[in-house]
């Protein structure tokens, strides 16, 4: 049988096809979300829907979400995952990166949450679950556009919780440091070059961070895992 409609977003790698792959293995339909999304091989095709959208348009957000309850059902769990960071010091950063990351980052979270949320309040069920940073808690003195926008998120988690958690639908906030994606290319660096910024820590495996969040997800619906902050033992946060 298929599970309920799982929606994914920045799904086209890293964390996102680490997550959308743990809740195929579960047999829920899914929805991946990507600005270049491509079908993963080992999915199931009768199951799985993907769209190639930017999550900072809602239109075009709303379009892929509607189209895919259509053929599955209403969204039952909402992965927030699209990100991007900048790990430039605001000196070197121009104003349309730290837009554009910002747009990512928060507007995108505030978009796709806005498609989903009115149903799963009438339903009085569903799940919200924002994949954050310890960012959202530990500044820096580079890379602020990320921290801020970080910050942004578990606050309009935890405020959409508060709203929302007596009709039912549980919010939560994951908080990941040092997890091994390809986030360091978007920064024109090697990921030897990103770890020894950081001070050679070790890092997670996105399927490590997804077995995490599908852990979140299968509590009963009566419990709510509101934050949860996960990182190597061996780190310096």
């Amino acid at each position: 049988m298929t599970g309920p409609l799982v929606v994914i977003t920045g799904a086209s790698s890293g964390i996102g096809l680490a997550i959308a792959r743990a809740f195929a293995a579960e047999g829920h339909a899914l929805l991946l979300i990507a600005r270049h999304m491509k079908p993963v091989d080992g999915l199931p095709e009768e199951r799985t829907a993907y769209a190639e959208a930017d999550v900072a348009d809602y239109a075009a957000i709303e379009r892929a979400i509607r189209d895919a309850e259509a053929r599955f059902g209403k969204t039952a769990c909402l992965l927030n995952n699209a990100g991007m960071a900048d790990a430039r010091g605001f000196h070197d950063v121009d104003p349309e990166s730290y837009a554009r990351e910002i747009d990512v980052n928060l507007k995108g979270v505030f978009n796709c949450t806005k498609v989903v949320i009115g149903d799963m309040s009438a339903a009085k069920s569903g799940t919200i679950i924002n994949i954050s940073s310890i960012s959202d808690r530990k500044t820096s003195p580079v890379a602020l556009g990320y921290t801020a926008s970080k910050y942004g998120v578990r606050a309009f988690g935890e405020s959409l919780r508060e709203a929302e958690g007596m009709n039912g639908v549980r919010v939560v906030n994951v908080a990941p440091a040092y997890i091994r994606t390809n986030i360091h290319a978007g920064m024109g660096i090697s990921f030897d070059k990103y770890k020894e910024i950081l001070g050679n820590p070790d890092f997670m495996s996105a399927e490590e961070l997804a077995g995490i969040v599908l852990y979140c997800w299968k509590l009963p619906p009566t419990i709510c895992i509101r934050d949860i902050v996960v990182a190597p033992t061996r780190s310096t946060f």
